[in-house]
């Protein structure tokens, strides 16, 4: 080995160690051999030991960008000029080679790492496995934000690509498939991780009492396991499970439970993993159909699953957190130091890992298609709860494509279902081999689990004693109270951290300020610039709860970061500046979010709320209706609204337990109650449903007009909050505060200031949102909209009718956003027709007019002329036809 190829595989050892381990244990594999190289005017003709022959052109190594991709390394010094051609603002880059000899010569001839530029990262790819390109994107992409690498440009060896492109591309498609899975573990977005982590303290009461893992683990050790999923597969096999119950330990999926139930077939558990409102799918169904079979299945949920999942749950419940989250692991592992466990991202994952974790000797996987059935649309079996025209619609719209399949031949799946595939192959190593069996006898191949049908499974692995069920055995429910002390006090210290990291945050504002200060050279821009990246690595060290929320505005902001990072010019200043200040922004956001529900963690669990949480903490549903309407009305009656009061504490954890949105007896006033005190909490979007089951059950009933007014303003007020991953409902809020003058006409000037802060907090919203391509038309619309309503406010009916007119160009793509406005358009431009004002009168008929022209467009969306709108057309002699619809007339 001579010094250079020592030398680079030192470098690449400090950078990709499993890399260099491998390619030192190949090395010693390879036969000697030689290059031969024959020069010629335009580049070079080589053949490499193996006999494969390339051409070498001269390369023009004029490129540009901040990220690249090599696809082939040629021969020396070819990738050396290549690093050296990379501008100076180049920060990553990712070479892929297939072939060891070739690589080795670069590493004996070149010093490639000398080559690069100043802090740019060089990572290779030789091998597909997916342990080596994990940890070429983990040096060299998750860095600097996985979207700045999908900008990357691509420099190709023409030579090499001939004759090893299928190599090649293999390992490309490799390093893109770790990147997507990489974007995809960023979580759905920060907003929806701060949810987990409500949901997780609302759950608090569920994890602290649910059933002690290790007894798990006792009874259910070495006995054999069947996960059951919903894919179409499931018809094929599902009733060989009835009658075996005894023999196997059967995990559910949730959306695979009711189609179980309605077998006779009773698992023995039954996992949910979704934070958001998956409990609507598939819960209220089953309790409604089997609250019985329920109270003998273990309810395996996730501590950032809706609260009300465990909150209902009539049988033992075990509430647990992800292991693959680092919030979860902050929040449940480090904090309450309660049971986590790998989980992966869908129900089926957990499913399998809940089986392996509890011991199970051998594990079946059935309904696990992770594919189309035959006929490339059906997405999963007959009854499965997911099976709901949203479902179906968000499956269909996946980009397609196909993977080997059980029995051969290759089978149709899509992007997320591929996605999940990669997981399950990620996870399955830490299992051992021989553990877990793919029986869904169709589908896609899942390597790493054994294929055979469930009969044969059944038959080699069933166990003669009998499993079984949580409730038939002794088990721990609950912590002692030396736990809870505990608890309390690592909670204090995670307030501590929290404080330490608002500190750090304070530091870092300081260090951009300097950085943006006037009259400074870009060098000592830099420098402040790097104190800045210094604190930010500190406060996501100092939080990891932190860091993987605020990771998804790190990868986001890295084009910025990567565009501004010289700092040569002003307006390279002002854009990092912004970028840096809003991050600063968020983190504070963040850690207020992650503070309060601390708080609400501390109170729960102090001693002086017992008496009061626990008085009502056996009931559930309808029982709770009376206690809770009692409570809301002593809270709002104090005028304190003291949410960590025992009182409030005692109706938040009640409200975990209700359905309310569904229960039967409960009047509006409860729901109107329970609503406000949901958006006290911050938990608008659980009080806009409460809010309009409350409506909906006073419609058409008589109430006095300020009772009346006063639901419409709580409303608009819920609707106009925002609320995580829910994005406020302004129009609506509008359209109810407009009803409440119309009943209160002596409060439209409070309720005119009302409408004046909704429609400011609508525009600050719109100006976040120009930030997103994909909503840029919706964003010009409500930004119409928006414009209209002000005008209206200034009593400017004219613009406020030219603001809507111009609202046609959404017509085609988001119809059920503009006719709305249409037709508010057509009935107050019929009011104000000749009005005294000619102004406003030329306006109404130029609307009136509007809505003529575009009327082929709004006949597929029966578009409700009214009578005085037809009266107006008739008198300008255009013909009219009325047709009947189902008893209406619609012209």
């Amino acid at each position: 080995m001579n010094s250079l190829l020592r030398k680079n595989l030192e470098e690449l050892r400090s950078r990709q160690p499993l890399l260099a381990e491998r390619i030192e244990s190949e090395m010693a594999k390879l036969e000697p051999g030689d290059f031969t190289v024959t020069d010629v005017s335009s580049g070079r003709w080589v053949k490499d030991p193996s006999g494969k022959a390339f051409f070498e052109r001269i390369a023009d190594h004029s490129l540009s960008g901040d990220c690249h991709m090599v696809l082939g390394v040629g021969y020396p010094p070819y990738l050396f000029k290549v690093l050296r051609g990379l501008p100076k603002e180049a920060l990553a880059v990712v070479v892929i080679e297939p072939d060891l000899r070739r690589l080795l010569a670069t590493f004996s001839m070149t010093s490639v790492y000398m080559a690069l530029p100043r802090g740019c990262r060089l990572s290779f790819v030789v091998w597909g496995e997916t342990a080596l390109v994990d940890e070429a994107v983990a040096y060299n992409v998750v860095p600097l934000g996985i979207f700045l690498f999908t900008q990357a440009r691509k420099i190709v060896h023409r030579g090499i690509a001939e004759v090893e492109g299928e190599a090649l591309s293999a390992l490309e498609a490799k390093f893109w498939d770790v990147v997507r899975y990489r974007v995809e573990s960023l979580g759905n977005s920060p907003e929806d991780t701060l949810l987990g982590i409500r949901h997780g303290a609302l759950n608090l009461p569920r994890i602290l009492e649910g059933v002690d893992g290790k007894d798990l683990v006792r009874i259910w050790k070495d006995r054999p396991a069947v996960c059951v999923a919903s894919g179409p597969s499931l018809k094929r096999n599902v009733d060989l499970l009835k009658g075996n119950e005894d023999r196997f330990l059967i995990v559910a999926c949730d959306t695979a439970l009711l189609p179980l139930l309605r077998r006779g077939i009773v698992p023995h558990a039954v996992t949910t993993i979704e934070r958001n409102l998956m409990y609507e799918v598939w819960m209220p169904s089953v309790l409604e159909e089997f609250p019985e079979e329920c109270r003998g299945i273990l309810l395996v949920s996730q501590s950032v699953s809706e609260p009300i999942t465990a909150g209902r749950w009539p049988g033992p419940v075990f509430v647990v957190g992800k292991m693959d989250s680092p919030a979860d692991m902050w929040l449940v592992n480090d904090v309450l130091k309660k049971n986590t466990m790998l989980s992966g991202m869908s129900v089926a994952h957990m499913s399998m890992c809940f089986a392996v974790g509890v011991g199970a000797s051998k594990v079946a996987l059935i309904g696990q298609d992770l594919s189309f059935d035959d006929d490339g649309e059906t997405t999963h079996m007959e009854g499965a709860a997911s099976l709901t025209p949203d479902g179906i619609a968000r499956e269909l719209a996946y980009p397609r494509l196909e993977v080997e399949a059980i029995g051969g031949g290759r089978v149709k799946t899509h992007q997320m279902w591929y996605y999940f595939l990669q997981i399950f192959e990620r996870i399955l190593p830490n299992f051992g081999e021989d553990k877990v069996f793919q029986c869904s006898e169709r589908g896609a191949v899942i390597k790493g689990a054994g294929c055979m049908p469930l009969r044969e499974f059944m038959a080699r692995f069933g166990d003669a004693q009998r499993v079984p069920r949580v409730g038939e055995e002794d088990v721990k429910f609950g912590s002692a109270e030396s736990e809870v002390s505990g608890i309390l006090v690592r909670i204090g210290r995670a307030k501590s951290d929290i404080s330490f990291c608002l500190d750090v945050l304070d530091q870092m504002e300081e260090e951009i300020n300097r950085v943006s200060a006037p009259a400074l050279a870009p060098a000592r821009r830099r420098q402040h610039a790097m104190k800045v990246a210094e604190l930010l690595d500190r406060l996501h060290g100092a939080n990891r709860a932190l860091a993987f929320i605020g990771q998804s505005y790190t990868h986001l902001s890295g084009v910025v970061i990567a565009k501004t990072r010289f700092l040569e010019t002003m307006e390279d200043v002002r854009e990092w500046t912004k970028v840096h200040l809003d991050m600063v922004s968020s983190h504070r956001v963040n850690l207020g979010f992650m503070r309060q529900w601390l708080d609400y963690m501390e109170a729960m669990l102090s001693l002086n709320v017992e008496g009061e949480v626990s008085m009502y903490r056996g009931l559930r549903d309808g029982d709770l209706l009376e206690p809770l309407g009692e409570a809301l009305e002593r809270f709002f009656e104090s005028g304190e609204s003291d949410l960590l009061s025992p009182l409030g504490l005692s109706i938040s954890d009640m409200l975990c337990r209700v359905d309310l949105e569904r229960q039967e007896g409960v009047h509006p006033e409860l729901l109107w109650m329970a609503a406000k005190f949901l958006a006290l909490q911050g938990r608008p979007y659980e009080a806009r449903r409460l809010m309009g089951r409350a409506y909906g059950m006073w419609h058409d009933t008589v109430a006095p007009s300020e009772v009346v007014a006063g639901f419409f303003i709580d409303w608009a007020a819920i609707e106009a909050s925002h609320d995580l991953v829910r994005a406020p409902q302004f129009e609506l809020a509008i359209s109810l505060l407009d009803s409440a003058r119309d009943v209160m006409p002596q409060w439209t000037e409070r309720i005119d200031s009302l409408k004046t802060q909704v429609l400011e907090s609508q525009r600050r919203y719109l100006d976040a949102v120009k930030l997103v391509p994909e909503y840029d038309l919706q964003r010009r619309l409500m930004e119409r909209r928006n414009a209209a309503q002000e005008a209206l406010l200034r009593q400017d009916l004219p613009r406020a009718f030219e603001e809507v007119m111009a609202m046609e160009e959404g017509l085609e793509k988001y119809p059920g956003d503009v006719v709305p406005h249409l037709r508010w358009l057509s009935k107050t431009a019929l009011d104000c027709l000749g009005c005294d004002d000619p102004q406003v009168d030329a306006a109404c008929r130029r609307a009136i007019d509007f809505i003529w022209e575009i009327r082929d467009r709004l006949v597929p969306l029966c578009f409700p002329f009214d009578s005085r709108m037809l009266d107006y057309l008739r008198d300008k002699g255009i013909d009219v036809v009325e047709i009947q619809v189902e008893g209406s007339q619609v012209p």
